[in-house]
């Protein structure tokens, strides 16, 4: 189902939006703030991750359990969703979507590098996703003066 609306100023349209109803949702995708983190020891990334239908538009009513692996100059030092009655942990790496949604924070070690992420299916309900992949660098830099 499509739906159309087109706003007009003065007989001349100005504006045009579109939404579709989205089939089941059949892959994973990850999209980071920044692909690039200073190796510093406290740089983070923050990653969305989106549930994606077969035309690759986002299923705003996925609720998939999701696993987080990561891997290289970084760790994963939380998770989340935004669903304030989410009792699921944020610091495990998994998570269930949430509107369709959920976050995943990374943080650089103190050597330069990569960080590798994977997001994959978790558990046994629903169908099988296509896991999506996402690699952040990690710059050198000078350290921060630190007491010590």
């Amino acid at each position: 189902m499509k739906l159309l609306a087109r706003g007009s100023k003065g007989g001349k349209v100005v504006l045009t939006k579109k939404r579709e109803t989205t089939s089941p949702t059949v892959a994973i995708r990850l999209t980071a703030d920044r692909t690039e983190i200073n190796a510093d020891g406290e740089d983070v990334s923050i990653l969305k991750v989106e549930a994606l239908d077969k035309e690759g538009r986002a299923v705003p009513t996925a609720s998939n359990f999701i696993g987080f692996k990561v891997s290289g100059e970084g760790a994963l030092i939380g998770v989340g969703n935004g669903d304030p009655n989410c009792q699921e942990s944020d610091k495990e790496p998994k998570r269930s979507l949430f509107n369709g949604l959920a976050q995943v924070i990374v943080q650089a070690t103190k050597t330069a590098g990569e960080i590798h992420i994977e997001a994959v299916k978790e558990g046994w309900d629903g169908p099988e996703l296509t896991p999506a992949k996402l690699v952040i660098t990690t710059k050198k830099v000078e350290a921060r003066p630190a007491v010590g």
